[in-house]
């Protein structure tokens, strides 16, 4: 009885008798990829975005705690800016929303599925509403409103870059 090899598809040098259960492309043992269904090349054990995992805890953890310690220095710095910006409150907003959500996506090692946006948006309104605690007579300013939906478009533009 006759054997028939392949050279692998990634290491042309290489004989191999495995093929990917996927695709059926040969594949060497430095290639491939365990699964439940059997030996995968990386192209095809690669899964999709929304089945990967929510995250460790401790991704959690360091983007709830990142993302907390910039909100507060951010809305601190924002409340201090408040009356000498005008206008710009809302630029400011997108930039503070902005630094809260890169440091989201630090603390979650770059990890951008939910429910990590809406942490992100949770921290940067409460940055925000951290310069608006003595003055809870500019909540019903329409700039203010505009200002918390600034922040959060921030947020998000800040952990998907």
């Amino acid at each position: 009885m006759a054997s028939t090899t392949s050279v692998c598809v990634n290491h042309p040098k290489v004989e191999t008798r495995i093929s990917c259960s996927s695709c059926g492309d040969p594949i060497c043992t430095r290639c491939m990829r365990q699964s439940a269904v059997g030996q995968k090349c990386p192209r095809c054990a690669v899964s999709p975005r929304g089945a990967r995992a929510l995250g460790k805890p401790v991704h959690y953890v360091r983007a709830v705690g990142g993302g907390l310690a910039t909100a507060i220095a951010a809305g601190l710095v924002y409340r201090l800016a408040l009356g000498s910006v005008g206008f710009g409150r809302i630029l400011l907003a997108v930039a503070v929303g902005y630094g809260v959500g890169a440091a989201v996506r630090w603390g979650a090692r770059g990890q951008t599925q939910p429910p990590f946006p809406a942490i992100a948006i949770g921290l940067a309104v409460a940055g925000i509403a951290i310069a608006y605690l003595p003055a809870f007579a500019l909540l019903g300013n329409p700039f203010t409103l505009l200002g918390l939906a600034a922040v959060g478009y921030g947020a998000l533009l800040g952990l998907r870059r």
